[in-house]
């Protein structure tokens, strides 16, 4: 049942349901629009029934929805209750838990993350994603945050919750040579004579940077990766260098506010965007989980 439904899913279609709108949803939930539009469509493929219909002034629930919505607050109510009933209970669970991160993830939620560091917990960073599955897989893990979900990695049941969502940013130096284009969003066509470094995290983005340049019938730029921000951060701000890199918009804009001018960004058209997403082998409620975390993220 946890590959195929979700109590996160059921918190989507109600929020929908509250606002009569997904793009207000999206950002009460930090999910693009066509990540809630998935969820939507799986609950209504699960259930098979027809769940919305669109308006000129946004979504409503058909009849069939309706009804949905009513037995949907109810077990959420049901399922929360499950973890208020004895908090103390809770707290001894949590401080059970051995928990994975990679580094965009402890960025996103500083508090959460620094309180593990000088408790009990067991605590893994790294950005190393398949040694976080893979511990995960083994059971050595209970919870993992991770920026590049994949289902077929995971080996064992599990439950997903996508806790942010936004376009990666190409980073440039404001006087490279070869990034010219006024418009907002860089294609590219825009970007052909740079050349791009990456920090390992977000290598799995090499294949799709290339199959974009590729399918524009355009040479395919030189990719490197250096395992430090900081170092990234100094070539890239090179007068007249054709140096770049990508980011999710989060650091991006970081980056060029500390840069001091020296750096800019723009939205890069990949299809893909950057998820943070918890993943959890069921022994600590997720809700609960959750929680804990909007308490402590600062974007």
């Amino acid at each position: 049942m946890y590959n195929s439904l979700n109590v996160d899913l059921l918190y989507v279609f109600i929020t929908v349901a509250k606002t009569k709108n997904i793009s207000k949803s999206s950002k009460i939930l930090s999910l693009s629009q066509p990540a809630i539009s998935k969820k939507i469509h799986q609950l209504e493929e699960h259930f098979q029934v027809s769940l919305f219909v669109r308006s000129s002034r946004g979504v409503v629930l058909t009849s069939d929805g309706q009804d949905f919505y009513q037995q949907a607050i109810k077990v959420l109510h049901d399922f929360d209750s499950l973890y208020n009933v004895k908090k103390s209970d809770l707290n001894a669970q949590f401080d059970k838990l051995n928990i994975g991160a990679n580094n965009s993830a402890t960025l996103l939620y500083p508090s959460f993350f620094s309180e593990l560091l000088f408790d009990q917990h067991q605590l893994i960073l790294t950005n190393n994603l398949d040694e976080l599955i893979e511990k995960f897989n083994y059971g050595s893990l209970d919870i993992v945050f991770i920026n590049d979900f994949s289902e077929n990695k995971f080996t064992t049941e599990h439950e997903k919750y996508t806790l942010y969502s936004e376009p990666y940013y190409v980073v440039y130096s404001q006087t490279n040579p070869y990034i010219t284009s006024p418009d907002l969003s860089l294609t590219a066509n825009e970007l052909r004579g740079v050349k791009f470094i990456l920090h390992p995290e977000y290598s799995f983005l090499i294949p799709q940077i290339r199959s974009t340049f590729q399918k524009a019938d355009l040479l395919v730029p030189e990719i490197r990766q250096v395992n430090c921000f900081d170092f990234i951060n100094y070539l890239i701000s090179r007068p007249q260098t054709n140096l770049t890199t990508i980011l999710p918009k989060f650091l991006a804009k970081h980056y060029e506010q500390i840069s001091k001018t020296k750096l800019t960004s723009k939205k890069l058209a990949l299809p893909k965007h950057y998820e943070i997403s918890v993943i959890s082998n069921g022994k600590y409620p997720l809700t609960a989980l959750i929680q804990k975390l909007k308490q402590s993220k600062i974007y």
